[in-house]
C-alpha cells in the first residue's frame, strides 16, 4: 500500500467525526495544519497528521509545548508507515514512542473503497530483543477524545510526561476472542511451514520439489512463493452484539432499530408477553440494553 498525503478532505472527515460528539464544541484548523478540538468541558486537544514519520526530536518539541499550556496532542500516521499485520519486526523509534505515548496502540489513517478509516495497531514484544509482532486492530469508531499524562520511558529521545488525547478506545489485543483468533493464525502458519518441510526431501545437495513448494524444487518460506494466511476477521464488538440481539445487521438505520425495539418490546414486555414473568423480564431486559446502547452509541435521538 502506497503513502497516503495528508489532504484537506481528510482533515474534514476527522474534524466531522470529532464534532459529533456531545463532549466537542468546536474544531477548526490550524494555519500549520493540525485540527484545534475544544471541549465544553475546556480541553483543548491537537491533532497532528503525518504521512511520513516525524523526527523524535520534533515530536518531543510538540509535545513539551503542548504539556506546558496544557493541550493534549494526537497523532494520525499513514498506515502505509506501519509494518504488515502479523509481521515481527524491529519497529521505528518513532513508531515505538508512538505506540508508548498512546497505551501501546498507534493510530493510523488510510483510504479504501468505501472512504477513510482509523485504524489501530498494537506491537507485542516477542522475547527477542527489540522485536515485535505487529497487531492491527479493528477499525476505531470515535466515540469519545479523552486527554491524559502518558510517562514514556523509553526510547529515551521521548522520555517524559506528556499530555496527550486519545480516541478512547478499547485495548483490543487483550480481548479473549481477538488473542484467541490471533493464536489460531499463529498456529497455521506454523503447521504450513512444517509441512512443505515434510513435503521435501534432500537429494544431491538441492531439494525435490513435491507439491506444497515453488518451481525449482524451493520449498515455500526458503526463497519460494508464499501466500501469507489472511489476517483474523475483526472480532465482534459490543455494538455487533446489540444489534445481534436485536436480530438486525450491523449497519441497519436508526428507523430499523426503532422498529426491531418496538416489535421485541411487543413481544418481551412482563404485562404482556406469554412468557413466565422471571423469563420474559430479563429478555425484555437485554433487549432494552442493547436498544439503549445503540441509540447512545449512533446518535439515534
Amino acid at each position: 500500500m502506497g503513502s497516503m498525503t495528508v489532504t484537506f478532505d481528510l482533515k474534514r472527515w476527522v474534524a466531522l467525526q470529532v464534532t459529533s460528539l456531545h463532549s466537542v464544541r468546536q474544531c477548526a484548523l490550524s494555519r500549520e495544519g493540525h485540527l484545534i478540538v475544544q471541549s465544553w468541558g475546556g480541553n483543548l486537544i491537537h491533532i497532528h497528521f503525518a504521512d511520513a514519520l516525524p523526527k523524535p526530536r520534533a515530536v518531543k518539541r510538540t509535545l513539551q509545548e503542548s504539556t506546558r499550556i496544557g493541550i493534549g496532542a494526537l497523532y494520525l500516521i499513514d498506515a502505509a508507515l506501519v509494518p504488515a499485520d502479523g509481521s515481527r519486526v524491529a519497529p521505528d523509534e518513532m513508531l515505538l514512542g508512538l505506540h508508548a505515548l498512546y497505551k501501546d496502540k498507534i493510530y493510523t489513517f488510510r483510504r479504501d473503497s468505501a472512504g477513510y478509516k482509523i485504524g489501530q495497531v498494537h506491537f507485542k514484544s516477542v522475547g527477542r530483543g527489540d522485536e515485535r509482532e505487529v497487531w492491527y486492530g479493528p477499525d476505531v469508531t470515535v466515540r469519545a477524545l479523552p486527554c491524559y499524562r502518558a510517562w514514556v520511558t523509553a526510547p529515551a529521545s521521548l522520555r517524559g510526561e506528556w499530555q496527550v488525547a486519545s480516541f478512547g478506545s478499547e485495548a483490543f489485543w487483550k480481548d479473549a476472542d481477538y488473542a484467541r483468533q490471533r493464536e489460531q493464525v499463529s498456529q497455521a502458519q506454523r503447521m504450513s511451514s512444517e509441512e512443505v518441510f515434510r513435503q521435501h526431501t534432500w537429494t544431491t545437495g538441492a531439494y525435490t520439489n513435491i507439491p506444497g513448494g515453488a518451481p525449482g524444487g524451493i520449498p515455500a518460506g526458503m526463497g519460494g512463493a508464499y501466500t501469507p494466511p489472511r489476517p483474523p476477521a475483526r472480532p465482534p464488538s459490543k455494538l455487533d452484539g446489540c444489534y445481534q440481539t436485536l436480530g438486525l445487521p450491523p449497519d441497519a438505520p436508526c428507523d430499523q432499530v426503532k422498529a426491531a425495539f418496538r416489535r421485541l418490546a411487543r413481544e418481551l414486555h412482563p404485562d404482556v408477553s406469554k412468557l413466565p414473568t422471571g423469563e420474559s423480564r430479563a429478555k425484555f431486559q437485554t433487549v432494552y440494553e442493547a436498544y439503549k446502547f445503540i441509540r447512545e452509541t449512533i446518535d439515534c435521538g
